[in-house]
């Protein structure tokens, strides 16, 4: 059987025409009083990143050696003293345990990546 097709042109927000009050008088201010503000993003402080010194991939390590890597958020947060959770956790995750985990399939001569 064939589809009926609804003939009805129905209008879209964007086929309305435009009110008279409006063309005359442009709103100059787009904030409405009753509207809230919109949340700004939180900018990153640049002087905060600065590379991992070798003590505190140091420490680092020490600390997931006596609390393993199943920890919660504030294992995390006092692994080192001045990095917060994410910071340690992304460093364990992106370059201690990939750079032990290849150590170790070095010894046995292969080069396995």
């Amino acid at each position: 059987m064939p589809r009926i097709v609804d003939t009805v042109h129905h209008a879209r927000p964007y086929d309305r025409p435009v009110s008279p009050t409006t063309e005359t008088n442009p709103i100059l201010n787009t904030k409405s009083p009753n509207t809230t503000p919109k949340k700004e993003k939180a900018k990153r402080d640049v002087s905060t990143f600065r590379k991992w010194t070798s003590e505190e991939l140091f420490q680092l390590f020490e600390h997931l050696s006596r609390h393993g890597t199943a920890m919660g958020k504030n294992g995390w947060e006092n692994a080192v003293e001045g990095r917060t959770a994410n910071q340690s956790y992304q460093t364990w995750l992106q370059s201690l345990s990939p750079f032990i985990k290849n150590s170790i399939a070095g010894k046995d001569g292969s080069t396995r990546k």
